[in-house]
């Protein structure tokens, strides 16, 4: 469920599990968060120490840019009844690139200072 839906990890899926499952379940994303680290500072050397932090952050924007990408059956409606509206329709791929160099370059520059 929460590979499909990763946006509503906090917001619905944390709040209606048992401490047992959430523990469970923070350990797991704990152990990816720090595997994609890994890989991140591999590849990002200049990262250093920021390198969990900048994965926590890609994480959350990637949840985020998906959220607002696949808009519901009424939105899309609305983009077709006023084209007008569809300056705020994102396209995920272009949306998650942007938002991922954002954050990798201002993460870079704030570890450089």
């Amino acid at each position: 469920m929460c590979q499909r839906r990763p946006s509503r990890q906090a917001g619905v899926l944390e709040h209606n599990v048992s401490a047992e499952v959430a523990a469970r379940y923070k350990r797991a994303a704990v152990a990816n968060v720090v595997a994609i680290a890994t890989l991140t500072g591999r590849y990002l050397p200049e990262l250093g120490e920021d390198a969990p932090r900048l994965t926590a952050a890609m994480i959350m924007a990637i949840g985020a840019v998906w959220t607002h990408a696949r808009p519901s059956e009424a939105m899309l409606a609305a983009y077709q009844a006023d084209p007008s509206l569809t300056a705020f329709k994102l396209d995920f791929v272009t949306a998650l690139q942007d938002m991922l160099a954002t954050l990798i370059a201002g993460t870079i520059a704030r570890t450089s200072l």
